[in-house]
């Protein structure tokens, strides 16, 4: 069932793409400070999104590292924990109370 939900879902993705891509086919002027280029709007708001998502995940990726690497750190410390309990479950107890 979830694999037709993601077919369904590129090709509806597919059409809205191609039917922006006709809507929207004039040229606009990049300039690019040197130089300036006639491109198709399509492209250039392709482009921008593409490395909106690039950034976006370059700038998440520290973020992310960073919280594989505490729950790392977590389970170690809890096995830590969960072996001393072992431990001082095997000890005798002196009857006192």
């Amino acid at each position: 069932m979830s694999r037709l939900i993601l077919i369904l879902f590129v090709i509806v993705a597919v059409v809205l793409g191609a039917s922006f891509t006709v809507i929207n086919a004039g040229d606009v002027d990049v300039n690019l400070y040197l130089e300036t280029y006639q491109v198709p709007l399509s492209i250039v708001v392709f482009v921008s999104l593409l490395l909106g998502a690039i950034l976006g995940g370059l700038a998440t990726s520290g973020m992310v590292m960073s919280r594989g690497r505490e729950v790392r750190q977590m389970r170690k410390r809890c096995k830590r924990a969960e072996d001393e309990i072992a431990r001082l479950r095997q000890l005798p107890s002196s009857g006192k109370v």
